[in-house]
């Protein structure tokens, strides 16, 4: 019946013209198609390399509106029935299953995935367009295939892939029924175990509820969970709660050290054969709120664990910490924290920002860092930590600082408040993590352009607590602007600028007693500006650095003249010496 259209269907390897259909498909397509022979198209036993055949034909077949559906009628059950069997189908057809037991031997063949999950995509809308909105409830196996394709990202999908497959998901849970709306209407009084207890909602509340069950019993319980479970760390348990006393790893397991190849594949199925199941995972905590964590989050710690535990690769790292952030972002206040599982987090992520040169190459130090510190900074409290890529612009006059409170607390100079465990993570942050990793690789100077944005930002997010760190702060920010080569990467001797900034509109309290060497490693840096003499910077960016190595003095001397000590005359001799450092020291009134 169908061997027309599928030798057709074989010549056809370009899905570029979607959602259209080529004309020679449609016009061999047969007339008076039933739902029961396109569902037998689809069940089928086929060769693999046959399926994006039977995707055309199935496409085809809907396309050409040559498919008798009876909108009304006992045959509706029926129908539906045949629909969601189809769509089962087609979800299996377009799974993205991956080849190889490393990443290094991937064969994966990922062009074909992709293109059959687009194709496969527009078939599972085309079999919606068949039903009004909300009257076809999709299997969960339907569902999972649909969301796997979500993130553009990944290598089996496309940024029109993913755009569908969101497209579809979304609009599905926006109009989906109650579960129960449906099996009271077509099976009577008889109720599913899925139903039983369940009463009628308004629309949108049961929208949410629909969508939450789904996450919480199909993605995380009834998918994800067994996939993970051989693989979860020691520091938490299987109910998802922080071990009591963990059991240190076996010196001989977990697959990816002497297991051999089919270790990998039973412990980490997730993480080599089934990847796309952390796409899912990623879509469930993006799409769940709240109300929902405070009730179901012991079923999601055990899964984000395993991902943070896994050392390699370092885009499976960085999609992991993404993930904690999100998590972490939608958790109730202090839950986390009251069930212990802060500390548990936080063992599981501070590694990563040891994760330096030479043993880490220094582009993936960079992403690992970039991505860790603000992870940390959510769990200590740091808000705005998103800002690290951001410039800073400071705009303080004399006396300013500390005449006005309410100016002052703008500024961020009066501290917010952090609980005792926040204040001792802040102090690891500092001193075992930037200060560790900048005399660590200090001459990265990549690296220490991240240390600079990452140390202003906790500056900024601390206040006036932040005065601790004073000693070590001054010290780094002084290395980086006497170097007299800091000039050849602008970017790094920026950062250490406006870190300056930050503390002297912070923790100007105590900045007096560090005036002399604030002076000292602002002169310099000025003097090597304007010695530097290399066609490598530009003027504009020359400028740009005068002018934030001004402001600094500028401050300097709003916070001098507020403690009533006089700081012209410690600038005089200076000037006096070298006339074009007048310029720098605006602020300062000389006769």
């Amino acid at each position: 019946m169908f061997e027309q259209l599928l030798a057709i269907s074989r010549g056809i390897n370009d899905t570029s013209e979607l959602p259209a259909a080529p004309e020679p498909l449609l016009q061999a397509v047969p007339d008076d198609l039933s739902l029961d022979s396109i569902r037998k198209l689809a069940t089928d036993p086929r060769e693999k390399n046959d399926s994006s055949a039977v995707l055309w034909a199935i496409y085809a077949a809907l396309k050409a509106n040559k498919v008798n559906v009876d909108d009304d009628g006992d045959d509706n059950v029926k129908e539906n029935i045949a629909l969601e069997e189809i769509s089962s189908d087609i979800a299996q057809i377009i799974e993205p299953i991956c080849s190889g037991v490393s990443f290094d031997e991937d064969d994966t063949d990922y062009a074909s995935l992709s293109s059959n999950g687009l194709l496969g995509l527009h078939v599972i809308r085309e079999l919606l367009a068949l039903r009004p909105q909300g009257s076809l409830v999709l299997p969960s196996r339907t569902l999972l295939s649909v969301i796997a394709f979500t993130n553009s990202n990944d290598p089996w999908t496309s940024d029109s892939c993913a755009e569908l497959a969101r497209s579809l998901i979304s609009g599905y849970f926006k109009f989906v029924p109650p579960p129960q709306a449906v099996k009271l209407a077509n099976l009577s009084n008889l109720r599913s175990l899925r139903d039983a207890g369940s009463e009628r909602k308004s629309n949108e509340e049961s929208h949410k509820t629909e969508q939450a069950r789904f996450i919480t019993e199909d993605i995380v319980t009834g998918f994800l969970r067994p996939l993970f479970a051989k693989s979860r760390p020691a520091t938490v348990t299987a109910s998802g709660h922080p071990a009591a006393f963990p059991e240190p790893p076996p010196r001989y397991g977990q697959g990816d050290g002497f297991g051999g190849g089919d270790d990998i594949l039973n412990t980490k199925p997730w993480k080599y054969t089934r990847q796309y199941a952390i796409t899912v995972f990623e879509w469930a905590v993006e799409n769940t709120n709240t109300d929902s964590l405070q009730q179901h989050w012991p079923l999601f710690t055990p899964i984000l664990l395993t991902l943070l535990d896994e050392p390699q690769p370092t885009s499976l790292k960085l999609r992991s910490l993404a993930i904690l952030r999100s998590f972490w972002d939608r958790c109730p206040d202090g839950l986390l924290s009251r069930t212990g599982l802060a500390d548990v987090f936080e063992q599981a992520v501070f590694p990563t920002v040891l994760s330096l040169p030479s043993l880490t190459p220094e582009t993936e130090s960079l992403a690992l860092l970039g991505a860790a510190y603000p992870a940390l900074f959510d769990m200590a409290g740091i808000e705005g930590s998103d800002l690290m890529d951001a410039d800073l612009d400071i705009q303080t006059t004399k006396g300013e600082i500390v005449d006005d409170k309410a100016a002052g607390n703008d500024r961020g100079l009066l501290s917010k408040g952090f609980s005792q465990a926040q204040r001792r993570l802040l102090d690891k942050i500092v001193r075992e993590g930037i200060m560790t990793g900048y005399h660590h690789a200090k001459e990265h100077v990549q690296l220490v352009n991240l240390f600079c944005r990452t140390l202003r930002c906790l500056v900024d997010g601390m206040g006036i607590l932040s005065v601790k760190y004073l000693k070590d702060t001054i010290h780094m920010i002084s290395e980086i602007l006497i170097d007299p080569f800091g000039t050849q990467h602008p970017p790094t001797l920026l950062s250490a600028i406006l870190l300056l900034q930050a503390v002297l509109r912070t923790c100007w309290p105590r900045i007096p007693h560090y005036c002399n060497e604030i002076i000292k490693m602002t002169m310099l840096a000025w003097l090597n500006i304007k010695d530097d003499d290399s066609s490598s910077t530009e003027e504009s960016t020359k400028t740009e650095l005068e002018k934030h190595l001004s402001r600094c003095m500028e401050a300097l001397c709003a916070v001098m003249t507020a403690a009533k000590l006089d700081m012209t005359n410690r600038v005089r001799p200076i000037v006096a010496k070298d006339p074009q450092l007048r310029c720098l020291f605006t602020s300062c009134e000389f006769d």
